[in-house]
């Protein structure tokens, strides 16, 4: 995730749909980790909640110290990719270790 702080050319390259499938598969990704990490240690239902959880507050944490480099920018559709791409990650996970 150091890609998410590091300067970029154009601040403005958010605008562009390719940039929320980005985000949404990363943040899916992220959460498939939390949720590995967390499923030996609890129940799938609370692994499956704290892998969306962390992985979306991890999101919109990193929009949050976006805000103040002056070479990225912070966007409410960012937050709102990265929380969806969470969600539909540990959906997708738990799936198919159900199957």
């Amino acid at each position: 995730m150091i890609a998410s702080v590091i300067p970029v050319s154009t601040p403005y390259a958010t605008l562009s749909p390719g940039d929320k499938l980005v985000h949404a598969v990363m943040y899916g990704l992220t959460s498939i980790f939390v949720y590995r990490i967390c499923s030996p240690r609890t129940t799938p239902a609370k692994a499956f909640y704290l892998s969306v959880a962390i992985s979306a507050l991890y999101g919109a944490a990193i929009e949050v110290i976006q805000y103040f480099l002056p070479y990225r920018s912070f966007s409410f559709g960012d937050v709102t990719a990265n929380a969806v791409g969470a969600f539909c990650g540990s959906v997708l996970y738990r799936k198919g270790k159900n199957c």
